[in-house]
């Protein structure tokens, strides 16, 4: 498998930039990778610029480079290139699909609330949104939350019976969600879940927001 040489994430703290960081930290490469952080709150955001749309024409991060020039994009996807082979991603067949039917749930049916209401309501411009949006945002955000609470009342872990990449992918935004406005109380299984993964080895957090004192 190809080295990964360079990330391409955001000043500020981005989830799916972070789901790499933590990956990489678990799999002790993290002094290994050049870190490029780009800000994306720029006016134009820095990954819609030239530059940056020649590395990745959609215009987003996170984004590794290998050794041999290969870009690969989608934080999930990086997940599941980095995680081949170890012990993060389940190396049978129903144990990956598994895996993958969480981290399709997580962009399909998790991100889209909670990161959306996160990134509105800490770095600005919430009170321009419409008033349903964010009631939506909300509604669909907390039942994500439900849904992982009913699949860790008799589950330790969302890859099969150990953590992994599933786990990775919906930590990143799971964590913080209390902190916009979602009730991690009410998911009394999710916030021990959230325990079990700070005390993972190798763990490490969410980088420091350099836009917030």
């Amino acid at each position: 498998m190809a080295k990964v040489i360079r990330l391409y994430e955001s000043l500020i703290p981005s989830g799916n930039a972070y789901k790499v960081s933590l990956l990489l930290a678990h799999l002790g490469l993290t002094d290994e990778v050049e870190v490029v952080a780009l800000d994306i709150l720029a006016n134009p955001p820095e990954t819609r610029r030239p530059d940056f749309l020649a590395v990745n024409p959609n215009g987003r991060i996170p984004v590794i480079e290998l050794d041999d020039g290969t870009i690969l994009a989608e934080s999930n996807a990086i997940l599941c290139y980095l995680a081949h082979g170890t012990r993060y991603l389940p190396g049978d067949a129903l144990g990956l699909a598994r895996a993958l039917q969480w981290m399709f749930f997580e962009q399909y049916s998790h991100e889209p609330y909670v990161a959306v209401l996160k990134f509105w309501t800490l770095w600005g411009g919430l009170h321009h949104k419409r008033p349903e949006d964010i009631a939506l945002w909300k509604t669909r955000g907390q039942a994500a939350l439900h849904v992982m609470d009913h699949h860790l009342a008799s589950h330790a872990w969302f890859t099969g019976a150990d953590y992994g990449v599933a786990d990775i992918a919906l930590y990143a935004y799971t964590h913080s969600a209390g902190a916009v406005g979602f009730d991690l109380a009410a998911v009394p299984h999710v916030t021990a879940w959230l325990d079990r993964v700070r005390a993972q080895p190798g763990h490490v957090a969410i980088k420091a927001d350099p836009t917030r004192a």
